[in-house]
């Protein structure tokens, strides 16, 4: 901090808790700053009125004056701020005090006007009305005093132009008008600072009441949108709770359907497999080789067709619950026609009716979910040889169209009707033309399933009826383009 700024901090008024202590402070610096402006004037200007009769006067009163407001503001700065307003409001008083007494002016002079009419101002302003009143009882005390010395003194020889003791009461009663009017000034001074007071209590309070009225409401407003929210949730959770409990049910009775229909679909196979069973048990050395072949056959197909009908059960269980998770893995183009054609021809066992056609030297990488894409294939070509001729074969084409894996199964059987078409792929449901052939009519829901599960879909696009049945399935390949180099 500088010398400047130092000296600015020392000159203004300290802070005071206390209102009535900081408005005599303000006071109190204000005739501090004021008196000493006015005091450093006089002594500038001391050239000019050297040669008057009251320099030496002017001189002691300026000087007083400005060794006691320094001692007011060092009292002011410590924190002695009744001790400083009476020590300002004595030192004024003194100040005029003593010019008057030791000078023949008496009560024409200019001190004992000034400390008639000044000091108790100055004292009413600073410290309050007792100090007023106090200082003009002095005042009427020294006026007493010149009156006595200015009528019994000659050497004063003072022209009045009235008696003295006239002169003395009317300058008294004129004077002791100063503390009344330091009084109401006092007076209106408290009920304004009441008024304010009250004004800004007032404000506080309704700025507080406004903040409370504003945190209700943001805490009305932060609740009402948790009961909003909570609302909005408990809804959600009933519908959800309404949709699990509709799709519970819905699988309930596809469960008891599937049951009812399983078990009934299981009696023509067991029953084949029990009494094959018991004409090996017990003609098997009266039979010929023919026969027993023939009746491991029956028992083989029926098995077989029995882990068909479970596999499919169990898959329509899976795409119900949404249980199918596919698991991808990278193959070139080839490499997966080959392996789909292995895997086929090995579980379906009839390699002369099943042709395959793709070309062989395209390497281009796809990935896929090999054991679903099976399953798919498996469902269309197993169908399309149940329903064509024994004879008849069925074909299966690949080939890649931009980002699509395209797979197309075609048989030459007894094909779907038209006005049916659009109901092939709902669970249980069989066309009006498949006679006496076993099946539930599962295969094609499971086809669909399974597709959409992979991202893909399928379609049955043949035209005419009666000229078999042609379904396209459509994978996305995923995002490799280059060669499989491994």
């Amino acid at each position: 901090m500088t010398t400047l700024q130092r000296l600015q901090a020392w000159l203004n008024a300290p802070e005071v808790l206390n209102e009535e202590k900081r408005r005599q402070v303000y006071i109190t610096n204000l005739v501090f700053k004021w008196g000493v402006i006015f005091l450093s004037i006089t002594l500038l200007l001391w050239p000019l009125i050297a040669d008057s009769p009251n320099a030496e006067r002017y001189f002691y009163i300026s000087i007083s004056l400005v060794v006691g407001l320094f001692v007011i503001k060092f009292m002011l700065n410590r924190g002695w701020v009744d001790e400083a307003g009476h020590v300002l409001a004595a030192v004024f008083w003194i100040a005029f005090l003593l010019p008057a007494l030791t000078y023949p002016d008496g009560m024409f002079g200019t001190p004992f006007l000034a400390a008639v009419t000044i000091s108790p101002i100055v004292a009413g302003f600073i410290v309050g009305t007792r100090a007023s009143i106090f200082i003009t009882v002095l005042n009427w005390i020294l006026g007493g005093y010149l009156t006595y010395l200015d009528i019994n003194d000659a050497t004063r020889r003072m022209i009045y132009f009235e008696e003295p003791i006239v002169r003395y009461l009317a300058l008294m009663m004129v004077a002791s008008v100063f503390p009344l009017i330091v009084y109401v000034w006092h007076r209106n001074l408290r009920d304004a600072l009441a008024q304010v007071h009250v004004t800004e209590q007032a404000k506080a309070e309704t700025a507080v009441y406004r903040l409370q009225n504003e945190s209700l409401e943001e805490a009305v407003k932060a609740r009402t949108i948790d009961l909003e929210n909570a609302l909005t949730r408990e809804k959600y959770l009933a519908e959800q709770l309404k949709q699990a409990l509709a799709a519970e049910t819905q699988l309930g009775e596809l469960q008891s359907r599937i049951i009812t229909v399983v078990s009934h679909e299981f009696r023509t196979p067991l029953a084949v497999i029990h009494s094959s069973a018991e004409l090996l048990q017990h003609y098997y050395d009266k039979l010929s080789k023919e026969r027993k072949a023939a009746a491991h056959q029956r028992i083989g197909e029926a098995v077989f067709y029995l882990n068909d009908l479970l596999k499919g059960v169990n898959l329509v269980g899976q795409a119900q619950r949404e249980r199918i998770q596919p698991v991808y893995q990278t193959y070139s183009f080839n490499e997966l026609c080959q392996r789909l054609k292995d895997e086929l021809l090995f579980e379906i066992n009839q390699p002369k009716r099943i042709q395959f056609e793709y070309v062989p030297t395209i390497e281009t990488a796809l990935q896929t979910d090999f054991t679903l894409l099976t399953q798919i294939v498996s469902n269309l070509v197993s169908n399309g040889l149940k329903y064509s001729e024994i004879s008849s074969p069925v074909q299966v084409h690949l080939w890649l169209d931009g980002p699509q894996l395209v797979i197309e199964v075609q048989d030459q059987g007894i094909g779907i009707p038209l006005q049916e078409q659009d109901k092939i792929f709902e669970l249980f449901y069989r066309a009006s033309n498949v006679d006496e052939r076993r099946g539930l009519g599962l295969g094609l829901f499971i086809v669909q399933a399974v597709s959409k599960m992979m991202q893909g879909q399928v379609a049955y696009v043949s035209q005419e009826y009666g000229q078999g049945s042609t379904f396209q399935i459509y994978l996305p390949l995923a995002p490799v383009s280059e060669l499989l180099t491994e």
